[in-house]
């Protein structure tokens, strides 16, 4: 059961990597949107989620705060906000990953 949550997390935290940078990272002088990157991967994790139907009820509300809170010019919030509906979506794809072995104990 360790092993496949382990799996579950790396091949997670891998894939959500992939695109942290994405297209807003500027390759001549390093600089990178950080609300982007956040929210980007705040999206992409709750939309796998979403799809196995283990999308946590906040998680969605938190995205659509960030977005409106960046809006509004408040990035340090919006950033901030985004990473915590990252770490939801890195959390439900744990629980999924143990909810596939749930049952009985005897």
């Amino acid at each position: 059961m360790k092993k496949v949550l382990i799996t579950a997390l790396s091949v997670f935290a891998l894939t959500a990597q992939a695109d942290f940078l994405g297209s807003s990272h500027n390759w001549n002088d390093g600089s990178s949107d950080p609300f982007k990157a956040a929210i980007t991967a705040a999206e992409a994790g709750y939309a796998a989620n979403f799809k196995a139907n283990m999308a946590w009820r906040d998680t969605e509300k938190m995205i659509k705060e960030a977005k409106k809170l960046n809006a509004a010019g408040k990035t340090a919030a919006a950033v901030a906000l985004a990473n915590k509906a990252h770490v939801q979506t890195v959390n439900a794809t744990a629980q999924t990953a143990l909810a596939k072995n749930a049952g009985p104990l005897f």
